[in-house]
């Protein structure tokens, strides 16, 4: 991580953001592998696949999206012309940005918005 430390309040926003994906990854598909989640200031990337790629991106999507919404996430579908398939998510306090689902597996990729 570049540019000093991070605040608590960015921390613990980090935390939220990291735990509240994986958990709807987890819920999308219950075997997900997850590399290590990247911070860049208040750039956030959060990632996970199924390893044994049951599932089209569709259903992954809808339900890592509803697990999200359930929680108080704002959930905004996007048209695509592929099969892949993507959302804009935001939570305040906890971040904003897209949850795209492409060859099996799901990627957050966005801000961290901690509460000041």
């Amino acid at each position: 991580m570049s540019g000093g430390q991070p605040d608590e309040a960015m921390e613990a926003a980090r935390a939220v953001l990291t735990a509240e994906i994986r958990a709807a990854i987890r819920r999308a598909t219950p075997q997900a592998v997850f590399p290590d989640a990247e911070f860049e200031a208040d750039s956030a990337r959060v990632a996970g696949w199924d390893p044994q790629e049951t599932q089209s991106n569709d259903a992954l999507l809808r339900a890592s999206t509803e697990y999200l919404a359930d929680r108080g996430w704002r959930v905004s579908p996007e048209a695509t012309d592929s099969e892949d398939r993507s959302a804009r998510i935001a939570k305040a306090g906890v971040g904003r940005g897209r949850l795209y689902a492409a060859s099996r597996g799901l990627t957050y990729t966005g801000s961290v918005t901690p509460l000041r």
